[in-house]
């Protein structure tokens, strides 16, 4: 069905994951959203969500406008959806990247190399 959703865009970014998850961790909410593929607006940005509510087993497709909040003006913006609750996405610590981060220090750490700060 996603497919089928139009875009202004010559390619479309789709969740890298096979199984999506809620975006938002750290307050409790009903309405959940998971990032599924790039939006059907360029300005302002949207992306579309797989959307469902706690205790409803019916879940559905929205294009949702992205919030954008920056912490500084120079900033990627956030890109949850807007009137998020919690925080903005660069908030979120993102497991994968800090496990390939730990291993990469781990491995130059084995092998005897530092790299100048």
């Amino acid at each position: 069905m996603a497919e089928k959703i139009a875009t202004p865009f010559a390619a479309v970014d789709w969740a890298p994951e096979t199984v999506l998850q809620c975006l938002i961790e750290d307050v409790p909410h009903d309405f959940h959203a998971a990032f599924l593929r790039t939006g059907a607006r360029e300005d302002p940005p949207s992306d579309i969500y797989l959307c469902w509510k706690d205790g409803d087993p019916d879940q559905s497709l929205a294009d949702l406008d992205c919030c954008m909040a920056r912490s500084r003006p120079l900033d990627p913006g956030c890109t949850i959806f807007k009137h998020h609750p919690g925080r903005c996405y660069e908030d979120y610590i993102d497991p994968p990247a800090v496990a390939a981060s730990a291993y990469a220090d781990q491995l130059l750490k084995n092998l005897g190399i530092s790299l100048p700060t």
